[in-house]
């Protein structure tokens, strides 16, 4: 990795070879075949550009190479997923749930509004705008707050979602 940190290119062509099928894998996991290529793109552009921060003492190149690929694809799967609009009414009806499933559907959802909406609002707010596709950094930046606070607020969120929601988890 001193090699990749000295802008040695056949030292990142060597350790190319060697990950970029584990890497791959972990797209393929991740994102799903169409994507992986991607993955493995920027997982070896992030290792090339940051390579002098790689620390020997911390682990191997391997794990800190797989943290990035999966990283890569998280943020990849953040970008391109389909969002929820909590704001949002009930959806339309899918035709191949039964009524069972779809009252079970409804009460979820509804439950999952009802416990959003009763959170504090710095929090709601952190949590929608998270929920609606921004990054931390984004949804910090529109609030008008440092990234560490609304991850504070993001976690503080989760947390009171975890345990208002937590009935509609034994039902």
């Amino acid at each position: 990795m001193a090699r990749v940190a000295a802008g040695d290119e056949q030292a990142l062509a060597a350790v190319y070879e060697r990950l970029a099928p584990a890497v791959a894998a972990v797209g393929r996991r991740i994102v799903g075949p169409a994507a992986a290529d991607d993955v493995v793109q920027e997982t070896f552009e992030r290792l090339w550009r940051h390579a002098g921060r790689f620390d020997p003492d911390r682990g191997s190149v391997d794990a800190w190479t797989m943290r990035i690929a999966r990283n890569a694809a998280l943020g990849q799967l953040r970008r391109t997923r389909r969002h929820v609009d909590l704001a949002a009414g009930p959806e339309p009806a899918d035709p191949d749930v039964g009524p069972a499933e779809a009252t079970v559907l409804i009460d979820l959802t509804t439950g999952v509004r009802r416990a959003v909406a009763g959170l504090p609002e710095s929090r709601r707010a952190a949590v929608d705008l998270v929920l609606a596709g921004h990054t931390l950094l984004q949804a910090a930046g529109r609030l008008g707050v440092p990234e560490g606070t609304l991850k504070s607020r993001v976690r503080a969120a989760y947390a009171d979602l975890r345990t208002s929601l937590a009935d509609l988890r034994t039902a």
